[in-house]
């Protein structure tokens, strides 16, 4: 062995890993994969090979592929201590998801479903994907997988090129029966000139720059919040024009599109009337088109009636559809709201103002506290209405914060192929947070932990190959509690 290892130079020999072997035959250098097993008879440890992996070059390790192809397995780089707990975690709550996985993709579901796990644990970039997957237990149970950044980016192209697979997968998700569907589009800045769909548009950060608009939907059965498709869109595409053509990719007939206040405009509206598509669309304060007169009535008698949500107490007022109309209007006033507004703006000049700006002031509090929403489902009373509209805002804070989590403003991808693998890839890692926050909510944890932040908690929980066997280290206390947070105990074993 040392005569062999003297004859390899130091710029091949570091990319030897633990458990290898590297063997010259003329000019090149080649990996194997060995172990040392007790030979009883001769009272000493013979070698085995276990395996070529690939041929050494000074910039690294090229993997071998087989016939069959398969690629070599790749040793674990940290074969005492491994990751265990975050990526339990996310197998324990998306089993559904890899079942389907390999409905739609066969042998490459296990590489897909073990790289949106490491993106929903890790948030990392695709080049760290074979370090998470190395260092966690992830290796183990999903043992060969050649998640390398040249494989990887190889796998990326492949998997870009299959979008009916993409679509079957995404149609697994969406309920059969009747639900709400939230529309939801985000622009992503693309400079790659092989993008076409990478276009010059306009997003809500004033940014001109190309780009591909990105759009989700998410089905809303009561409570219970799930994305369930997603397609992408040049840059100049608007979202409202991608509503019915994303509709009838989905393979459904009708769904609620509730927009933001970025949205509103009399011509987003007039248009999604024109294409029969019902919507819940928020108002300006400062709009015309809702009756303000019960705002000029003493106190709150100028309101229908009230309800409670999340510990406020919120009057509506419901404006009926005008003869033949398909439209009608809600007003609503939360007074805790209102008092929050009336004690926290305007109050720098108290005792110094002019009869001008007292007027202002008093004029600018008959909306504080107030909402007032544009509704197409006539059917549909004023409470639950605002609740469907509410679920929404709950669902936009959850995404925004994961599109920030992963980091996704921009994406540095070079062909469509690889951009649609990449968003494939985002999503599946969104429906697996989405998992955990529905998780959190039923078991009315979402006060304690975010869902973005369990995997963090839960990286710490080992494993551990001191003996012939792996074995489950001590979970520590934080994450004991955080696991009982999403309705799990804690593991007592591996499997």
């Amino acid at each position: 062995m040392y005569k062999i290892m003297s004859k390899i130079p130091d710029n091949i020999r570091r990319h030897r890993l633990p458990g290898t072997e590297i063997k010259p035959v003329g000019n090149n250098f080649y990996l194997y994969k060995v172990s040392c097993k007790w030979d009883r008879e001769q009272h000493k440890y013979r070698k085995q090979n276990l395996g070529y992996i690939g041929r050494v070059t000074e910039d690294g390790v090229i993997e071998a592929h087989h016939r069959d192809g398969r690629t070599a397995s790749i040793p674990i780089a940290a074969s005492y201590s491994l990751e265990f707990g975050a990526t339990w975690l996310l197998r324990m709550v998306g089993q559904d998801i890899l079942d389907n996985l390999k409905k739609h993709f066969g042998q490459d579901a296990e590489w897909i479903y073990a790289v949106a796990m490491l993106r929903t644990a890790r948030h990392c970039a695709f080049r760290y994907i074979e370090h998470y997957y190395q260092v966690s237990y992830l290796s183990v149970t999903m043992h060969g997988l050649s998640l390398s950044p040249g494989n990887l980016s190889n796998r990326m192209e492949q998997l870009g090129a299959r979008r009916s697979a993409m679509v079957s997968f995404m149609k697994e998700y969406i309920p059969s029966g009747s639900f709400y569907a939230i529309f939801d589009g985000t622009s992503i800045v693309c400079n790659s000139g092989r993008i076409h769909d990478a276009q010059r548009g306009y997003n809500s950060h004033g940014c001109h720059d190309p780009q591909v608009n990105l759009m989700y939907a998410l089905a809303v059965e009561g409570e219970k919040v799930c994305p369930v498709f997603y397609k992408n869109y040049p840059g100049s595409v608007r979202d409202v024009s991608a509503f019915r053509n994303m509709m009838r990719e989905m393979g459904i007939e009708t769904a609620v599109v509730l927009a933001d206040k970025g949205f509103y405009s009399e011509g987003n509206g007039e248009e999604l009337d024109t294409q029969g598509i019902p919507y819940i669309m928020p108002l300006r304060r400062n709009s015309l088109e809702y009756d303000r007169e019960p705002l000029n009535r003493p106190g709150t008698t100028g309101f229908d009636g009230r309800f409670m949500y999340n510990g406020r107490i919120i009057w509506y007022r419901a404006q009926p559809p005008a003869e033949g109309g398909t439209h009608r209007y809600f007003l609503y006033l939360d007074e805790t709201l209102r008092h929050m507004e009336a004690t926290g703006r305007m109050t720098g000049k108290i005792g110094r103002e002019t009869a001008e700006e007292i007027k202002e002031i008093q004029e600018a509090q008959l909306l504080f506290g107030t909402f007032a929403v544009k509704s197409t489902l006539l059917d549909v009373g004023a409470e639950d209405t605002y609740r469907l509209y509410k679920t929404r805002e709950d669902v936009e804070q959850l995404f925004d914060t994961y599109k920030e989590e992963e980091n996704f403003k921009t994406t540095g991808m070079h062909s469509r192929e690889s951009m649609e693998a990449t968003f494939f890839l985002n999503h599946i890692s969104t429906m697996l947070t989405y998992k955990l926050y529905e998780r959190l909510r039923l078991h009315k944890s979402l006060d304690r932990y975010a869902a973005s932040k369990l995997c963090d908690i839960l990286w710490d929980v080992r494993a551990t190959n001191a003996g012939p066997q792996w074995q489950l280290e001590p979970i520590p206390k934080v994450s004991r509690k955080a696991i009982m947070a999403v309705g799990f105990q804690p593991p007592t074993t591996l499997g």
